[in-house]
């Protein structure tokens, strides 16, 4: 069994998500603001700093705990609980934000800026409006672990001279609902069932709980505290809460200054101030992360391996696989012709199988027969002398149906494919064709898009582009089509080819690196915006590299490691997308990818050392007894305006 799992997930709203999981997850430390962001244990003792600037405000955690969103000087920046630098995610000029919170399985970050409440990919991007505008001034939100719930405050226009209420967004049907009124400063309790808040009783703020669906309002303090932020504990059992001016009267603490402590659910303080004070304090969850392998005997058994992996047996329906409707068959001595093999697979639903040019192989046969259904299509990319007639006739007398997918260059074949996929592409894709890094991750990023998406790949050959891709581009209106080209070769034989039906000022959308691993890291960050999942496979194998884009397709991005320790550029890419990543799927043995570097894997996507498992899938088969750990991610939702270039011819 994989560990993939499709889900509802995928037709949530963005940030909404069906469950995540390892929840409930269990506590760890509480971040206070104290001369930047320190940790403490719930005795308020420990002082390790994840920041340690002055004016970092509002910490908030991802589900997993394995990074802290929070305001600096009105920007918003995220941060890896083990240190290091911090992440800018959020900054726009005249519209400062505030009171961060993680939205749904951690992949969107909801904030508040000039009276509006916004989102943003957790891992940085463009921010989009939550709700319509006018209802009134939102601020602090709040939102839950396991839903796509966001509490927030509103109040009047103007963001003061009226009682606020605590409000209800659930992203799921768009509904808007008031859960109470005069309340303040909501916090959403992880497994969404309660709202704990502020209200003002005889001149003092004091906190309050109500559930969502507006019963069992309690208040919970009653002293001359005036309390002013709240947050629950990661099973939603305690609060650790901040307040100002303490009386001496309840238990003779602490009077003035600031103060926290923590409480029940219900209110009943267990006693524990924290010495060194602070304020904001947000409880980080721990929930566990998964890696897994996935591998065979050679490489050609780690493509039946990924199959396997991904796709049920005809007639079976095993829980986290899919039930394939085609296939397609590429060379497995032809990289040329592979490249954009894993977009097809996408539209039609199959996996991508190696066999010889000659012959279909006896591992190829056998698997054909296991996913698919007599009848169903398998797609041969290439003409005769890539996959020979005597492979299609071996399909044919499988049972199955051949499909050629060929032109008379590598070329001239992408753009085939290209029409296989749809008449009318969303996005069209550009990679070279002499290089199998920037396409296969151009083709894994076309085919997440499944069987509604309208995403291609085409081929450019050097920094020029063949006869057949540029007539296809040319039959293209970039004004409809967005262009994307993968990689500085790409970029340049889009930009210095002249097309005689295209506007004399177009827009096109580049994604560059420096390295091979830097640009597919760039590419998963514009096209997925927060993925669950992520396949990693050897820089140095293209054929692992096919396998592993097929495999994983709708569920979340390819990316590049060398053999021996991750790369720099994808350990970079995996720790700042930490907040949404729950699960890494490695592609081959050790000898396309080492232990070290999958455990770095393992730790770059989460908490701590003990906060991801690890799960073999020899031959794509899942061990006895093993958690599979990860859901289906949400379809790639690229952020377009992100990378918007204009030329001019």
């Amino acid at each position: 069994m994989t560990a993939l799992a499709a889900g509802t997930a995928t037709a949530l709203a963005p940030g909404a998500s069906a469950d995540v999981a390892g929840w409930p997850a269990t506590d760890g430390a509480i971040a206070v603001v104290n001369d930047g962001i320190t940790l403490v244990d719930t005795e308020g003792a420990g002082s390790a700093y994840v920041t340690r600037n002055t004016d970092d405000e509002a910490p908030a955690w991802a589900p997993d705990g394995s990074r802290v969103v929070f305001e600096q000087a009105g920007t918003l920046r995220t941060a890896s609980v083990a240190g290091g630098a911090s992440t800018l995610v959020y900054e726009y000029s005249g519209r400062s934000a505030s009171h961060p919170t993680y939205w749904g399985s951690g992949s969107r970050i909801v904030f508040s800026a000039a009276k509006k409440l916004y989102y943003v990919p957790s891992a940085g991007g463009t921010a989009t409006a939550l709700l319509p505008s006018g209802a009134g001034c939102d601020t602090r939100p709040s939102a839950a672990a396991v839903s796509g719930i966001v509490a927030f405050q509103r109040g009047g226009t103007s963001c003061s001279g009226t009682t606020p209420s605590v409000v209800l967004y659930d992203a799921a049907t768009g509904k808007q609902t008031t859960l109470v009124t005069n309340a303040a400063a909501p916090a959403l309790s992880p497994d969404g069932t309660r709202v704990a808040f502020v209200r003002g009783v005889d001149g003092h703020a004091q906190l309050f709980s109500v559930n969502t669906d507006g019963t069992g309002e309690r208040r919970l303090t009653q002293d001359t505290a005036d309390y002013d932020s709240v947050s629950w504990a990661p099973a939603s059992d305690r609060l650790v809460v901040h307040f100002d001016n303490k009386s001496t009267e309840n238990g003779g603490c602490c009077t003035g200054g600031n103060v926290v402590l923590t409480l029940t659910a219900d209110g009943v303080s267990e006693g524990t101030v924290f010495p060194y004070g602070g304020r904001s304090p947000a409880w980080q969850p721990l929930r566990k992360n998964g890696v897994g392998r996935v591998w065979g005997a050679d490489v050609y058994g780690s493509n039946i391996a990924a199959s396997r992996w991904t796709w049920n047996t005809v007639g079976q329906s095993e829980a986290g696989l899919k039930n394939a409707s085609s296939a397609v068959l590429v060379s497995k001595d032809s990289q040329a012709y592979a490249l954009t093999s894993p977009a097809l697979a996408g539209k039609k639903g199959g996996p991508v199988l190696l066999t010889s040019a000659t012959s279909l192989t006896s591992a190829v046969q056998t698997e054909l027969k296991r996913v698919l259904k007599p009848g169903a299509p398998v797609y041969l990319v290439g003409g005769t002398s890539i996959l020979s007639g005597a492979v299609a006739s071996k399909v044919t007398s499988l049972g199955f149906t051949p499909k050629r997918l060929a032109g008379t260059s590598r070329y001239s074949t992408s753009v085939a494919v290209a029409k296989a996929i749809t008449s009318a592409p969303t996005d069209v894709f550009l990679a070279t064709g002499t290089d199998y890094h920037s396409a296969l991750a151009a083709a894994s990023a076309a085919g997440g898009l499944g069987k509604s998406g309208k995403a291609v790949v085409v081929l450019n050959e050097g920094n020029k582009l063949t006869t057949s891709v540029k007539s296809y581009l040319n039959g293209l209106d970039p004004r409809e089509t967005h262009v994307i080209p993968v990689g500085g070769s790409a970029k340049y034989a889009l930009t210095h080819t002249t097309f005689s039906h295209w506007p004399s000022t177009y827009t096109y959308y580049p994604v560059t690196g420096s390295t091979h691993e830097a640009t597919a890291a760039a590419l998963a960050r514009f096209w997925w915006g927060g993925p669950r999942n992520a396949a990693l496979a050897s820089v140095d194998s293209w054929r692992g590299g096919t396998s592993a884009a097929a495999a994983m397709n709708v569920y979340g991005p390819l990316l590049w490691t060398k053999v021996d320790a991750l790369s720099a550029d994808t350990k970079s890419y995996l720790v700042k997308g930490a907040a949404s990543l729950s699960y890494v799927a490695v592609f081959g043995g050790t000898g396309s990818v080492s232990t070290p570097a999958l455990n770095s894997a393992g730790g770059a996507i989460s908490a701590g050392s003990g906060q991801w498992g690890y799960t073999p899938y020899y031959n794509g088969l899942e061990p006895t007894a093993a958690n599979s750990g990860a859901l289906a991610a949400p379809k790639a939702s690229p952020d377009i305006a992100a990378l918007r270039t204009t030329a001019t011819r």
